[in-house]
This record gives structure tokens, C-alpha cells and sequence, in this order.
């Protein structure tokens, strides 16, 4: 048969439904994969969801009473509350107050307290001695007040004692109960004189997780990191006596990942039921715990059956009634194309009026569908554009940024200012009716600097930012951050001005409270630099005996010694001078710290320093036979300089360079006259420096480690004084190095009446 012959209607008809049927059928198919992929992924993430859910409680829990001992041990501290009776009543009130609790507790170092001990010796809370340690606890249901026992061997005071960190317990049976401490220990200038904490048992939580339900009869339990059993909501005489370790290899491998504090979930069989379940596991990031969640996986995954066969029944009627869908579509094929023309009026008399709701009828001939469905797509845009307007004026007016536009005239007239102008305690048609201007708004003392740079901003056309000080309706003052857009024509004149005001009136305060915590710790830190520097003065005079003593049984004033005692007596001489050294050292860092590091300028023969200083190195060179090389420019003479600390500097450099570099290595010593600076050079073949510690080696104490680190002494000081030397003259210092390629440390010192002679010979 041709088809030329045979009817549009039914062709349409046949092209439909054939066409229809499979699309149909490839997309119900894909769907239904699709679904149940989502379905059977969505289980799995409900289960992990709700073993987070509950390990984040848990969590939030173990830092409440993480809270609870640390304000135990800030307030019972011996600067807050210095009376025993008092700190008894803090610890009896905490436990009142907080019913899940079980005890609360403070154990100080004999006499640490406040040095009473004896006057308490066998009274409450006390021991025979009468150290503070009082037990307030409810073990028994009645609240009672004991000493503390075995404290010494127990992990609740030994860890904190000895890490000087907060601790929370291993779960332990005590009094029947499973308690973990949370302990945190008691600082007294940097001494530890003690801990504060409180016992919490996990018994009550057993009774909350045991309530804990997931699916039809998904449960879950309570674990510690090292696999310990805390709850179980049939197995109660598995708590606190088995461990995961207990059972098969599944639930093994999930008890190394809770160790490691790892989560996941595994699939096993359920040691309790002997069902095939899913396990979700979750560690606390308070303490070492895990949340379990236990789910049969027929229960897990009936859903997603059930919506599998609801999707081939649905299916199977769809493709029933798809031929009738079909052949009705292909009727409205043929109908009049006065519709669309109707359509179309229709919509523009609506569009016209500002209503974009009406829409064009897309169930049409194909030749035409395009046009449709191109109407609509614009009368979508339209509609969602309007709405955006009036969303994005509602977020503005519910955002701590207000929006303004400006004139530009004096007091600068508001033309446009978003409702949320009532932060402030405005509103907008106070501006906008011309009844006040922005100017007036602006605190008097601030408005001169405001306008200036406004003034400026506009003469450069630059964006303004600005922070000020406004007056609120009610007369409170706040601070504000101001940023403007100038909007400019093409002929470089100024329109208007748009832009935002932001209250910063908190931020403010805190960089207030920034900087006086920067003035205290400054003050903090001279401190600690006089008391340095009265310290090394001290030790130095013994020091300095003993160096003196040393040289004379060396010399023999005091009569003959052998070769043994001379030995150790070099041995204690070297000492001395080494720790002479470094109190030196120490000493001078206090002074630079403390502000009093003064600089002695004098003037001296360059060449001669650096002869000296390398006439007192080259012997160590010569120890490891490193090549020692030195280059001074011709014509530089002398110097106006601290003598004392520019050999200091010299004498650091080459011996940081020479105790650096391996045997027959090399340094070299450059010293030129560059742009007026006196600039030295000290370049080594050493062990080099990474890049990233570059920047450490100025940092006092700092050594940087590596795999031969102990084979070099050092006290970490010495390139902290060259730099503050070198700075404190006007200089500079740089560094370039690296790893096992060698260093170059290079400073500059600004000539100060520096002389040079044409004539002066370059000395070796």
C-alpha cells in the first residue's frame, strides 16, 4: 500500500504510539533503575545520618561535662573562690544542678590549696594529712561528700598530672556503675598544682541509646575506642565485660576502625539476633567513643522493594493507556490554527497589563510547537524576573546591608534607601520626603573627615570606602563602614552616588579589645626580658670563677697535674666558656627585648676587625680542614659602627658557616662598598637550608631538625642577635640557600663618615 494514501490522522497516529512506546518504555525502564539505585542510596545515608545524628549528641554531651570541670577548675584555682567551704558548695551546687552527673571533684598537691592543709587534717573531704580532695557524689542516690581514693594510681589524675592536658577517661566499673572522668588539671604559675573535674556514668545513656530505633527493628549500641561494650539494648551483661574483638572478623575490622577513629559501616551477621545486618559506625570527636548503629538489611531495604513493584504495576497501566493518550494526541493535531492566533491576543492584552500568568497552548502540531513553547519560555523569563525584583528588595530589606542613593549636593539628598534603614531606627520616607538628609545622621566629629574623602574619591573617581561614626534615631552612636559606586556618564560627570552602609559597631569593639590584649602581653613580655637579664647577670659572676680557676690549674700556678686531670679540667673550661656563651647570648636577646640594647658607635679600621675575627675562627676551620677565603674591596678603610657587635655579627656568621659544612668544605668572606652600604658576604658549601625554614633560623631557640640535626650544638640564639645587630645599625639581611647546596647570608650596614683611600693595600 502507498503510503501517500493513506490519511494524515492515521499516519500521525501510528508514528505517535510506535514512537511513544518505546521512549516509554526506555524511560520507564531507566527510571525505575534510576529510583531504585536512589532508593537503595538514600537508605544507606539515612542510616549513616542517623548514627552521626546521635554521635554528634553524644558529643555535645561530653563537651558539657568537659565544660563542667574545666569551669571547676577555673573557678576552684585559688584566684576565684580561695576558701575550702565555698569551692565545697561550687561542687555540691554543680551536682545538684546537673542531675546526669555523678560526681564532682578537685584533688590539689599537698599544701597547694592555700597552705592550711594541717588545720583540716581528717575532716571532710580531706585525708590525714588534711590535702584538699573532696568526692561530691550520688553513687548511692543520696549526695555525699568523701575524700577522694586511690587517686594517685588512677588515670583521672595521673594523665592530667603528667600531660598538663585535659583527659577523659576510659570507661571503669566503680560502685556498680560505669563512670568516665573528665578531668582537667590546675595551673598556679605555670606550676601544676592540682585537678578539677566530674564523673559521669553510663548507665543512663545506655537506657537512652537502648530507645534508639532505626527502621522496623534497627537498634544501636555504644562502644569505647578500644572495642568496650557500654550498651546494649537486649544483651545487658555484654556491658562493660565484652568486647567487639569478641566476635567475628566483620565486626573485628570495624572495632580497628572505631580504634583508629575511623567511621563506616560493614555488612555482617548480628551476634545477638543471627540476622544479616548493616552496621553504621560513627566515632565522637569528644573523647574515645563510637555510636553503632545496627540494621537488619530486610528492613533496611523493604522500601525499596515495595517501590519496585509499585513501579512495574504502574508501569504495566501506563503502557495500557498509552495508545489511548496517543490517539487523542493525534486528533488535536489537526485543529484549527486560529487557536494559536486567539492564544497569542490573548496573551499580549494580559502582558500589557502586567499580568505574565496567562500562557499559550503547547498541546499542538509540531510546525507550530516551537512558537508555543518559545512564547512561554519569555513569558516565564518575564514572570521570574519580576519576582527576583521583589525577592531581592525583601532580602535587602531583611539584611544587615542598607542600600542607599545619593546626590551629590550638600548633605547629600537621599533619593533611594532600602527599608531596612530601622536597624537604625528610621525609615526610608524620612529620607526620601527630604525631611533629613545622610549628613545629618553623621556624627559631627566625623563629618570633616567624611567629606574629605568623599571629596577626594570624587575628584580621583574612584570608589569611596569610609568607616564613621552615625547617630541613631534614639541617639545611640554606632559605627558604620561605608562603600559607594560613583555612576558616571560617558562625559566624565558625576550622575549619582549607589552604595551600602554596614553596621560595625561589634567589630569596632573587638579590635579595641585586640589592642589592649596587645599592650598587656607587650607589657608581659618586658617583664620576662628584665627578669632574663637579671638572672644571667647573677650566674655569670659564678661562671666566670670557674673559668678563671680552670685557667690557673692549667697553668700550674697551683701546682703540677697530670694528664688525666688536665683533661677534665679542659673539659670543665670549655663548659664554662660554652654556658658563658650562651647566658651571653641570652643576655643580650633579654636586653634587645627589653628595649635596652644600645648601639656604641665608633670608628675602626674595617680590615682589621675581619683580620681579627677571622684569625680567632680559622682554627676551627683548619679542624676540618675547610677551606677559609677572604676578599675585601679595595679601598675600604673605616667604619662608624659598634666595634663590639659588628665582630659579633662576623663571628657568628663564619662560625654558623664553618660548623655547618662538611670536612675540606668552603667559606668565603666577601666584603664591598655598595650604593653608600658596607656590605658583607658569607657564602658556605654547607648542608644548606629548605626553603620553608628560611624565615625559623631568625626565630629565637629555633634549630632547624633534620636527619644529622644532633650532630650540630647550638643554642638557636646566635642568628637572632645578628639580625637584631645588623637592623638595629639602619642594615639588612638576607638569606639565600638551599638543601644540600650550600648557604649565603648577606648584610648590609649604611656607611656612617665611612673613609676610603685609593692606596690601602688588600691584606690577606
Amino acid at each position: 500500500m502507498d503510503l501517500k494514501e493513506i490519511s494524515l490522522r492515521k499516519k500521525l497516529t501510528f508514528y505517535i504510539v510506535a514512537g511513544t512506546f518505546l521512549i516509554f518504555i526506555a524511560s520507564a525502564l531507566l527510571i525505575i533503575s534510576t529510583t531504585l539505585s536512589q532508593h537503595e542510596e538514600l537508605a544507606y545515608q539515612q542510616s549513616i545520618e542517623i548514627a552521626r545524628k546521635h554521635a554528634n549528641e553524644f558529643n555535645a554531651d561530653q563537651m558539657k561535662y568537659h565544660a563542667f570541670s574545666k569551669i571547676i577548675a577555673d573557678t576552684i584555682s585559688g584566684s576565684l573562690i580561695c576558701d575550702r567551704e565555698e569551692a565545697n558548695k561550687l561542687l555540691e551546687e554543680i551536682l545538684i544542678k546537673n542531675p546526669e552527673l555523678v560526681g564532682t571533684y578537685v584533688c590539689f598537691e599537698p599544701n597547694a590549696y592555700d597552705g592550711r592543709d594541717m588545720e583540716y587534717a581528717n575532716t571532710s573531704g580531706h585525708d590525714s594529712t588534711g590535702r584538699y580532695i573532696p568526692y561530691w557524689n550520688k553513687l548511692d542516690g543520696n549526695i555525699s561528700l568523701d575524700p577522694l581514693q586511690n587517686y594517685e594510681e588512677l588515670d583521672y589524675y595521673k594523665l592530667p598530672k603528667h600531660t598538663g592536658n585535659y583527659v577523659l577517661t576510659e570507661p571503669y566499673w566503680y560502685s556498680e556503675k560505669i563512670i568516665i572522668s573528665h578531668s582537667t588539671p590546675i595551673f598556679r604559675d605555670g606550676q601544676f598544682i592540682g585537678i578539677g573535674g566530674v564523673d559521669v556514668t553510663l548507665n543512663g545513656m545506655d537506657s537512652i541509646v537502648s530507645n534508639i530505633t532505626a527502621f522496623q527493628s534497627g537498634y544501636a549500641i555504644l562502644s569505647s575506642n578500644e572495642g568496650l561494650i557500654l550498651s546494649h539494648p537486649t544483651k545487658k551483661e555484654w556491658i562493660g565485660e565484652k568486647t567487639l574483638y569478641e566476635f567475628n572478623d566483620d565486626i573485628t575490622m570495624m572495632a580497628d576502625d572505631i580504634k583508629e577513629g575511623k567511621s563506616g559501616h560493614i555488612e555482617t551477621v548480628d551476634p545477638s539476633t543471627g540476622k544479616q545486618v548493616i552496621a553504621f559506625y560513627e566515632p565522637t570527636k569528644e573523647g574515645k567513643y563510637s555510636f553503632i548503629l545496627v540494621v537488619p538489611k530486610d528492613d533496611m531495604f523493604k522500601g525499596v522493594i515495595d517501590l519496585k513493584n509499585e513501579l512495574i504495576t504502574i508501569l504495566m497501566i501506563a503502557i495500557l493507556l498509552m495508545g489511548l493518550v496517543a490517539s487523542l494526541t493525534a486528533k488535536t493535531v489537526s485543529k484549527n490554527i486560529e487557536n494559536i492566533v486567539n492564544d497569542f491576543k490573548e496573551i499580549s492584552d494580559s502582558a500589557l497589563t502586567g499580568n505574565f500568568d496567562a500562557r499559550a497552548n503547547t498541546e499542538i502540531d509540531i510546525d507550530f510547537r516551537e512558537f508555543t513553547v518559545g512564547l512561554n519560555h519569555l513569558l516565564d523569563n518575564l514572570q521570574r524576573s519580576s519576582e527576583l525584583n521583589e525577592e531581592m528588595a525583601d532580602i535587602i530589606d531583611h539584611s544587615p546591608v542598607t542600600v542607599f542613593k545619593w546626590k551629590n549636593k550638600k548633605g547629600w539628598p537621599v533619593e533611594l534607601v532600602s527599608g531596612n534603614i530601622a536597624l537604625f531606627g528610621y525609615v526610608a520616607d524620612d529620607f526620601i520626603s527630604k525631611k533629613i538628609n545622610y549628613a545629618d545622621i553623621i556624627h559631627p566629629d566625623d563629618l570633616e573627615r567624611v567629606e574629605d574623602i568623599l571629596s577626594e574619591s570624587i575628584t580621583k573617581r574612584t570608589p569611596h570606602f569610609s568607616q564613621y561614626r552615625i547617630i541613631t534615631r534614639s541617639g545611640e552612636i554606632r559605627w558604620v563602614e561605608e562603600q559607594t559606586l560613583l555612576q558616571i556618564d560617558k562625559n566624565n560627570n558625576l550622575n549619582y552616588m549607589q552604595g551600602i552602609i554596614v553596621d560595625i559597631t561589634e567589630r569596632k569593639n573587638a579590635e579595641d579589645q585586640i589592642i589592649n590584649a596587645k599592650i598587656a602581653a607587650e607589657a608581659s613580655n618586658q617583664t620576662k626580658s628584665k627578669f632574663l637579664a637579671n638572672m644571667s647577670h647573677e650566674l655569670r659572676t659564678p661562671l666566670n670563677s670557674i673559668i678563671g680557676f680552670s685557667d690557673i690549674l692549667l697553668e700550674n700556678i697551683a701546682g703540677p697535674i697530670n694528664e688525666k686531670q688536665e683533661k677534665y679540667i679542659y673539659n670543665v673550661l670549655n663548659s664554662g666558656k660554652h654556658l658563658l656563651n650562651l647566658i651571653n647570648d641570652i643576655l643580650d636577646l633579654s636586653k634587645v627585648e627589653a628595649g635596652k640594647m644600645d648601639i656604641h658607635y665608633e670608628v675602626f679600621y674595617v680590615r682589621e676587625i675581619v683580620t681579627n675575627v677571622v684569625t680567632i675562627i680559622k682554627p676551627l676551620a683548619q679542624k676540618k680542614a675547610i677551606k677559609l677565603a677572604i676578599n675585601i674591596e679595595e679601598g675600604i678603610s673605616t667604619i662608624n659602627a659598634d666595634k663590639t657587635k659588628f665582630k659579633q655579627i662576623l663571628y657568628n656568621l663564619l662560625s654558623n658557616a664553618i660548623k655547618f659544612t662538611d670536612e675540606k668544605g668552603e667559606v668565603h668572606l666577601i666584603v664591598t662598598c655598595v650604593d653608600n652600604q658596607l656590605k658583607i658576604s658569607v657564602t658556605d658549601t654547607g648542608i644548606g637550608i629548605a626553603q620553608e625554614n628560611i624565615e625559623k633560623i631568625f626565630q629565637p631557640f629555633k634549630q632547624i631538625e633534620s636527619d644529622n640535626s644532633r650532630n650540630y650544638q647550638g643554642t638557636g640564639l646566635g642568628l637572632v642577635l645578628v639580625k637584631t645587630f645588623v637592623e638595629l645599625h639602619g642594615g639588612n639581611i638576607e638569606v639565600k640557600s638551599k638543601k644540600e647546596a650550600g648557604s649565603t647570608f648577606t648584610f648590609t650596614i649604611p656607611i656612617d663618615e665611612m673613609k676610603v683611600s685609593e692606596k690601602e693595600q688588600n691584606e690577606e
